[in-house]
């Protein structure tokens, strides 16, 4: 008898440590890679979450060096794999010299999270800018013209619909 406990004891010892962790990671960038962005500085770090059903806010802050400034943003995060995590962007754009993104975690018992801010001196990314920022011609006539047309073939098609029935 005290074997067949034994063995049961074992298996469910086996059974619970030989249960895989799952985890999910999931990858955010911002900004717009130019060829001669390089990578500036990064950090990463952990958090513990002890209550995973409350949402929990983790805020980071990066700038750029003197001279340069933030062309795209890379950022992983790690949670459990039923949790989830969004990626908030708060503060900055493209162009300018400092970014705070925000991550959201729920139903997941920690955060890991790492990211690389590459940047492009100021007057490359001014000469850049310059040249993709081309303002388009305003052809509002033209909507209006559809419009117009949409309406009087649905006119027609009603007017002819109604002698025909």
């Amino acid at each position: 008898m005290s074997g067949a406990k034994f063995v049961i004891v074992l298996s469910c010892v086996a059974l619970v440590s030989g249960y895989p962790n799952y985890y999910e990671t999931k990858t955010f960038r911002v900004g717009i890679e130019y060829d001669q962005s390089l990578p500036m500085h990064g950090g990463s770090d952990r958090f513990r979450h002890r209550n995973n059903y409350d949402p929990f806010f983790v805020t980071v802050t990066t700038e750029a060096r003197d001279g340069y400034v933030i062309t795209f943003l890379d950022v992983s995060a790690t949670i459990d794999g039923l949790g989830e995590v969004t990626f908030n962007m708060v503060k900055g754009q493209t162009g300018s010299k400092t970014m705070v993104f925000q991550l959201v975690s729920n139903h997941s018992d920690f955060l890991t999270y790492d990211y690389l801010c590459y940047g492009m001196k100021e007057e490359d990314y001014k000469k850049v800018a310059n040249v993709i920022t081309v303002p388009l011609p305003n052809n509002g006539h033209r909507l209006l013209h559809s419009c117009l047309s949409i309406l009087l073939i649905s006119l027609c098609r009603i007017i002819l619909g109604n002698f025909i029935s």
